[in-house]
Parts: C-alpha cells; sequence; structure tokens
C-alpha cells in the first residue's frame, strides 16, 4: 500500500491530543460538579447522564476523523496498465559551429550565446522531443530525437568550432540531414530550429528549404550576430590573439545575413528571429511560433498506474460520524428553544405562621418548538390562575411530548415552582434537581435557591427533630451553592441566615431537659 498525499497522515498526530483534552475536561467537569452541587444530588444527576455513550460518541469521532485524514492521504492499493500515447512536437535545433560563431559581436561569442539561448528554449518545453545537429560545411547528427531533456542540454555543452572539422557554412546540409532525422514522424509537429549567423558558403539552402516543408518540415531560424559585422578571433600559434583571414591574407569581417534567414523561414511557413540578449527571443519564438504547431503522437506506452482506495475509509468516515451523532449522552436528549422573558414567582418560607422575606426563583417563560411560536406556552396559563396542578400536569406533558427541547431544564424548572405551590414537595426537589442540569449559570442559581427552600419547608413537615435538622442542613447546603455563583444574591443571604437560627433553635431544644410528668393521683378506694 502507498500513499499519493502521506503528508495528510501527520494530521493523525492530533488524535491523542484530542483524546488528552477529553479526558482532562471530563475531570475537570466532574470535579465542578462536586463543587456546586450539594453531595445529595450528585448520583441523582449523575444518573441522567449516560458516560458510556459519552465515551462511545467521542471515540467515533475520533475514529471519523482518522479515516477522514486516511482517506485525504489517497490510499493506493493494487495496480491497472493504461496505454498512454504521448503527444509533443519533434524539434531539431541545427547550431552552425563554423569559425564564424567565434565573432564577439554577440557577447561573450555567437556561439556560446547560441548555446545559452538552446537552453532558454528547452526550458519552455513540455513533453516534446528534441534533437541537435551541429553543422559547418557537413552537418552531424550530436543528439538523436529525446525527451531526455537533461542529455541534450549535456550534448548541446559539448559542441565547438572543432565538433565538424570540415569548415565553412552548409545550411542546405544542416536542412537535408533534419528531414532524415525526422523520418516517420507525424506531420505537422515537425520542426527545424536553425541558430546561424546565415553566411552560406556552400550549397542552396532556399531550394532545400523548399524542399523540407513539402515534407513537412518548418523551419525556424535564428540569426546570430549583427548587420555591421565583426573580426573572427582565433587563438595565434605564439600565443595571443590573432583574427581569421582569407586567401589573400585580408581580415575577414563575419556579418549577419538576415535577408537570407527570412527567406529560408517564410518559405517553409516559419519566422525569423535576430537573437538578443536574454531569453525573451526563446520565449517568443515558443509562444508566436512552436506553440501553434500540432502537436502529434510522440509514442505509446504502457503505463501502470495505482488504483486509489479513498472511497473505502471515505466511507467509513462518514458512517462513523454519521453514527456518533445518533448517539445522545443523555438519556433525554434536547434540541433548541428561545427563551422570550421570564416572569418571578415568589415561594416563601413559612414556620408557623412566620413570613420571612424569602422570594423563590424565576419562572420562566419559554417559547417552545415551532408548534408553540404561536401560543402560549402549555402550563404558564394555568400556573397564572394559580390552578397549579392543572400547571404541573402541563408542563410534565410536555415534557413527555418534546423530549428534546432544550428548554427542556427550563421546563422542570417551571414543573418545580408548580409542585412546589402544590406543597408537593418530593415532585419539587426531583424537578428543580433536574433545572440544575442546565448550563445557564443564572438558572442554576435559581434552581439551588428553590431546592433549598423546598428542603426548609419539607423539614417544617416532619414530626422528627432528626428529620427537621438534616432537612434543613440540606437547605443550607443550597443556599450556600446559590452564593457561590451568586454572591450577592441577598434574597439567598436571608434565608440562609434565617435557616441558620432555625436549626441553632433546634439544637438548643434538643440540649434542654425533657420535663419530668408529675405522678397522676391514685383513685380512691371504697371503703
Amino acid at each position: 500500500m502507498s500513499f499519493g498525499a502521506p503528508e495528510w497522515l501527520w494530521g493523525l498526530l492530533v488524535l491523542p491530543i484530542l483524546l488528552l483534552l477529553f479526558l482532562r475536561a471530563e475531570s475537570r467537569s466532574a470535579k465542578r460538579l462536586r463543587h456546586f452541587v450539594a453531595p445529595r444530588l450528585l448520583a441523582q444527576l449523575g444518573a441522567t447522564v449516560n458516560h458510556f455513550r459519552r465515551r462511545l460518541r467521542f471515540a467515533l469521532l475520533l475514529l471519523g476523523i482518522g479515516l477522514a485524514l486516511v482517506s485525504l492521504a489517497k490510499p493506493r492499493w493494487g495496480y491497472t496498465f493504461e496505454e498512454v500515447k504521448r503527444k509533443g512536437l519533434d524539434l531539431l535545433l541545427a547550431v552552425d559551429t563554423s569559425r564564424s560563431m567565434l565573432a564577439n559581436d554577440v557577447p561573450p561569442n555567437r556561439l556560446q550565446r547560441v548555446k545559452l539561448a538552446a537552453q532558454d528554449l528547452i526550458q519552455e518545453l513540455r513533453g516534446d522531443r528534441i534533437g541537435l545537429i551541429a553543422f559547418a560545411g557537413r552537418a552531424f547528427v550530436q543528439a538523436p530525437l529525446t525527451i531526455d531533456y537533461d542529455a541534450a542540454v549535456e550534448a548541446l555543452t559539448e559542441i565547438d568550432t572543432n565538433t565538424i572539422p570540415e569548415g565553412g557554412t552548409n545550411i542546405s546540409e544542416a536542412i537535408t540531414l533534419a528531414v532524415k532525422t525526422f523520418g516517420k514522424s507525424a506531420l505537422g509537429n515537425r520542426a527545424l530550429i536553425v541558430f546561424t549567423d546565415g553566411e552560406e558558403l556552400a550549397g542552396d539552402s532556399l531550394k532545400i528549404a523548399q524542399q523540407a516543408a513539402d515534407s513537412g518540415v518548418r523551419i525556424f531560424t535564428i540569426g546570430v550576430g549583427t548587420p555591421e559585422g565583426s573580426l573572427i578571433p582565433v587563438p595565434a600559434q605564439g600565443g595571443g590573439t590573432a583574427f581569421v583571414k582569407d586567401r589573400d591574407g585580408q581580415v575577414v569581417k563575419s556579418k549577419l545575413d538576415e535577408k537570407r534567414l527570412r527567406e529560408i523561414a517564410e518559405s517553409t511557413g516559419g519566422i525569423y528571429l535576430p537573437l538578443g540578449n536574454g531569453p525573451s527571443a526563446m520565449q517568443q519564438l515558443y509562444r508566436n511560433g512552436l506553440s501553434k504547431l500540432q502537436a502529434g503522437d510522440i509514442d505509446t506506452r504502457t503505463s501502470r498506474q495505482p488504483i486509489e482506495r479513498y472511497q473505502w475509509p471515505l466511507a467509513g468516515a462518514i458512517l462513523v460520524l454519521g453514527a456518533s451523532l445518533l448517539i445522545s449522552e443523555r438519556k433525554r436528549a434536547s434540541s433548541s428553544v428561545a427563551a422570550v422573558s421570564d416572569r418571578r414567582t415568589r415561594a416563601t418560607l413559612r414556620n408557623r405562621g412566620h413570613r420571612p422575606p424569602l422570594p423563590a426563583a424565576a419562572l420562566i417563560l419559554l417559547l417552545f418548538t415551532p408548534t408553540f411560536t404561536r401560543a402560549a406556552a402549555p402550563g404558564l396559563e394555568e400556573y397564572r390562575a394559580e390552578r397549579f396542578r392543572e400547571a404541573y400536569e402541563q408542563f410534565q406533558q410536555t415534557l413527555k411530548e418534546h423530549p428534546e427541547t432544550r428548554a427542556q431544564n427550563k421546563i422542570q424548572f417551571d414543573a418545580g415552582a408548580a409542585a412546589y405551590k402544590m406543597k408537593d414537595y418530593g415532585k419539587a426537589l426531583e424537578s428543580f434537581s433536574q433545572a440544575l442540569l442546565s448550563p445557564d449559570t443564572y438558572l442554576q442559581s435559581r434552581s439551588h435557591y428553590n431546592l433549598g427552600n423546598t428542603l426548609y419547608q419539607r423539614g417544617e413537615a416532619q414530626k422528627s427533630d432528626e428529620q427537621k435538622l438534616k432537612e434543613w442542613t440540606n437547605a443550607l447546603q443550597h443556599y450556600d451553592q446559590t452564593l457561590k455563583i451568586e454572591p450577592e444574591n441577598k434574597e439567598a443571604k436571608e434565608n440562609s441566615e434565617f435557616v441558620k437560627n432555625k436549626i441553632e433553635e433546634l439544637k438548643k431544644k434538643q440540649q434542654q431537659p425533657s420535663p419530668t410528668p408529675s405522678p397522676s393521683p391514685s383513685p380512691q378506694e371504697k371503703k
């Protein structure tokens, strides 16, 4: 197995980091729960969360991410064999290596400048075959047609004025050899690029060029040098530099023959370009000339292509991530609901006719799922009309019919307020405890506060002093939790002080000795 984009596999290193973050978050969440929730409620609150499902859901999430990363890495397994036809041009570079190419009217000299320009042209090619012909008095194939551009450049750098032993400049010979070299390659994709100064000393290049055009060869000529010309320096026998002379002993001045080169190119449908400094001439040649030729089939090869199997891990990732979305962490799922307003109701502590200033938390009015958007939330009208039992039943019915509402915790709070008004403190405790699961800290604070009120009232109804003390002590814990969330909550402070006083009174009462009952008089005996 191999991978087409293995860099994506580095992403797998993120998975253990995510696992550590999850475990840390679980630990911190448990600590916060123990800190803010009374110990007696931990078991009840924990029962609403399925820890196994939570861990399973997270494990599926990690697995899905891992499979997605593997899919992006493009796993490959197995091979298929395909016939691949390569298309391109067949290009031959014909380089003049006569001694006139040593003239330095184009720095550093004409031949060196041609080598640099030819390399610039090779860099422009994309899948075309290229070959090299060196010519002077005769022509010779220096490199056959190939797609190995490095080999072509190496052959190019090796040519010099000694490559062809026969002197002179025979452009006709170079064109004839090029036609033979192309052989049976596709018509329309053959091009000969001739680098020369145009001073032909033998042959009829114009006539041969027309014959080449009939064979489907298009010629592009590149003029090297200047029309003004330059002397041709050569090494002197005794050292130093001498200049080429003719048979009469006159110094030869080599000039660029642009007219001849333009005629050769135009006779085949090609173009003529003077070779200047920099790569601009070769870029223009490729853009205005070579790129307009029709590419032909160069060769056909059997290629072994790896088979990408990214679909398998991708399908697995989709299935696993989809399964993780279907797993609920709680026994009752919740969905989005918007709270639109709230109204407070007061639940006061009563101690045998005594009414301390102990208001309960807010009764929150809710906008339920779209079914209820145009009607009052079920149960609120009954609550306002002080039909608390009907209100409680409506709240419970709503929770049953819409278990996936995110307002679940707030509806539980409302149900607790209705149960409190009914003096059914057991149901009130259950509902307020469920409301503690809300991520809303304000609702948590109000729930703790009402739990304290409810526990006080339930303790007040107990006949046993021990039961009273137990309930009131638990009530104090919830007031303390309220003050941890809202340190400036005046009502919680007052209630806490009130309950502390009641506990002190009860403890003092328990410490007092019980009065000894006086003996009842014995009935008189009849005499």
